[in-house]
């Protein structure tokens, strides 16, 4: 028998004239006034808990939601799988960041065997660096499309396979162009780290997560040469790559048993498994129903930096100034370091690498 439909109707005290505001105002009472609200009686059935909890109805579309208590919004995590998923992304963010320094152990090996100048050589260094710069242009707007996790597993996978050709080298052109595109690869955890920090965070509980973040950006660089140094002294300057190699190659393996913390990507999953389930395609997330297109995105993502670089004084000047902590203090020191520690002063290449330590401290 087909339900009568649900109707309400609510009763509202009435409004208060001038004379009886004005007589309140006189009163002295001890606690604020308080106006109730009441219902009437709903006649019909009460709708489904479950169906409820699934989401609303707009324009005859179930728009999806998450379901409380469940742990399918990535804020209700437990905190141990909070802390997990911050320390794995930011391990990526560490090997990555190692991954641009490690071959600054030996940089005289390459120059001598493939008999190039050692400014070719540094530009293993450089090309990769602005990978850096040029990859999350493009991987931070991607990651919103297709989700963090994602983008983990196909980053580290290219910067996996493009470290092969570095170690087997034969040229020097090969060894710069390998490293431009592992560097671009290698960018993707830099800038999606911090959004899926920002997923399972709550605004003020991300202090902590976000300085373990952001102590693996400066980490990584100075134990770099540290690994390398050593590495090549015993084993020589192939070893380094060879080493990136092996390591990249776990990491990849690692983000396999990375979560995906993208609420919109998540509550795209459920609504494709209701769809799947209950064979209604009107059920949609608020992101399928208003989605933005990619090339829309991708064009906020490029201009923006550059409005904000142009038109906030402070963004400017703080860029500056990481330009110059990260730039100068940090990678000119890859080059400075032999030349004051192996050649002045007559270190070998791990000792020199030891010295690497200071600046992280």
């Amino acid at each position: 028998m087909p339900s009568e439909p649900i109707e309400a109707e609510f009763i509202f005290p009435p409004a208060l004239t001038q004379a009886q505001e004005e007589e309140f105002r006189q009163l002295d009472l001890e606690g604020p006034i308080s106006l109730t609200r009441t219902a009437t009686a709903v006649s019909g059935p009460a709708p489904d808990l479950a169906e409820l909890e699934r989401g609303f109805t707009r324009d005859g579309i179930h728009v999806v939601s998450f379901e409380k208590g469940k742990n399918e919004d990535p804020r209700e995590f437990g905190r141990a799988m909070k802390w997990y998923i911050t320390l794995a992304v930011s391990f990526l963010c560490l090997s990555v960041a190692i991954g641009s320094s490690i071959i600054t152990g030996d940089m005289k090996g390459p120059v001598e065997e493939f008999g190039t100048t050692q400014e070719i050589i540094n530009l293993t260094v450089a090309c990769f660096v602005i990978g850096f710069g040029i990859g999350p242009l493009f991987f931070a707007p991607l990651s919103e499309v297709v989700g963090r996790t994602l983008m983990y597993q196909v980053s580290m996978f290219f910067f996996f396979i493009f470290t092969l050709p570095s170690a087997l080298a034969k040229n020097a052109a090969t060894l710069v162009v390998a490293r431009q595109i592992a560097g671009l690869a290698a960018s993707a955890p830099i800038c999606n780290v911090g959004g899926s920090v920002a997923d399972i965070w709550a605004v003020e509980e991300r202090g902590i997560p976000m300085a373990v973040f952001s102590f693996t950006l400066f980490m990584g660089p100075c134990l770099g040469p540290l690994f390398g140094g050593w590495i090549a002294e015993k084993a020589g300057w192939r070893w380094m790559y060879w080493v990136l190699f092996i390591f990249t190659g776990v990491c990849f393996i690692f983000t396999l048993f990375i979560p995906e913390t993208l609420a919109s990507i998540l509550l795209r999953r459920k609504a494709e498994k209701l769809r799947k389930s209950t064979g209604d395609e009107s059920y949609r997330t608020l992101e399928e129903l208003e989605r933005v297109p990619f090339f829309e995105t991708l064009k906020v993502s490029l201009l923006r930096p550059i409005v904000m670089l142009v038109a906030e004084p402070i963004v400017a000047l703080f860029s500056l100034y990481l330009s110059f902590i990260y730039s100068l203090c940090v990678h000119l020191f890859f080059f400075a370091f032999p030349i004051a520690f192996e050649e002045v002063r007559g270190f070998g290449m791990g000792m020199t690498g030891v010295t690497f330590v200071s600046i992280m401290v």
